[in-house]
């Protein structure tokens, strides 16, 4: 094998675990790794993204001498950026999951949609605040700050320092929490409003019981839903900007987490 060839190899060796930890983010962040794109564009991406930020987070301190060193460190690092992009994904979740918590409590579920974004079917109001969250996050510049957040992190975690931190299981369980609290604010409205439709029906069905409340309930129940749900966009946008705060905290925690 020539010189110029064996340096190539020893650099792009070097190089190669901190561009996996980049490679991990974009392959789970949202923005960044959109189901719908061909293959080749996402592993596309990634690798660009890899070859932008590995060199200026610095070679590797571990030997390719060392095979099992080595390939231990590279999964380390791609470890670490998919756990990164899951806490950057899991938070936008919360808006898809207060629309699956509507779905079910206007009556949607029955008539489910495919959900670009994840692969599969997903309901109407779920798919559209989730595609909506994306919209805003990516206008926002989102997908930069995630780049930036995980060229940021080797200043913290330097190539080589991934430790598995015993504070990782409480952020993952804050982050659900989080999510979960997050996801009910967003349907919080619209599950009041039913709420209160449902206890107006129940009051006519006893005092009219010639009327049939359940075919007049459904379709009402769902004017209503929609009705709610477009008064209300204004407030799950200014939810996004607590989406932002989460992500940053949590991603935050989770850098410090891995670095022992």
């Amino acid at each position: 094998m020539t010189g110029p060839m064996t340096l190539l190899i020893e650099h792009v060796a070097a190089l190669l675990p901190a561009g996996l930890r980049v490679a991990g983010l974009a392959v789970v962040a949202p923005g960044l790794s959109y189901q719908q794109a061909p293959a080749q564009v996402r592993v596309a991406l990634a690798v660009g993204l890899a070859l932008v930020v590995a060199p200026v987070a610095g070679a590797s301190p571990e030997s390719i001498d060392e095979p099992l060193r080595y390939i231990a460190l590279c999964v380390a690092e791609l470890a670490f950026g998919i756990a990164l992009g899951f806490v950057a994904a899991a938070v936008l979740e919360a808006l898809r999951f207060g629309g699956e918590v509507l779905d079910l409590q206007i009556g949607l579920r029955a008539g489910q949609l495919f959900d670009p974004t994840s692969g599969a079917q997903s309901g109407i109001l779920s798919t559209g605040y989730y595609m909506l969250a994306l919209v805003f996050f990516v206008t926002l510049n989102g997908h930069h700050w995630l780049v930036r957040a995980v060229a940021g992190s080797f200043a913290i975690v330097p190539v080589g320092g991934v430790h598995l931190g015993a504070e990782v299981a409480s952020i993952a369980a804050g982050l659900g929490t989080s999510v979960l609290v997050l996801g009910l604010r967003v349907a919080g409205p619209v599950m009041a409003a039913l709420l209160l439709a449902d206890l107006a029906f129940g009051l006519v069905a006893r005092a009219v019981p010639q009327i049939n409340v359940f075919l007049v309930g459904i379709p009402a129940k769902i004017a209503l839903g929609f009705a709610i749900t477009a008064i209300g966009v204004p407030a799950v946008l200014m939810n996004v900007e607590r989406i932002t705060e989460l992500m940053a905290q949590y991603l935050d925690a989770m850098v410090r987490a891995f670095g022992g």
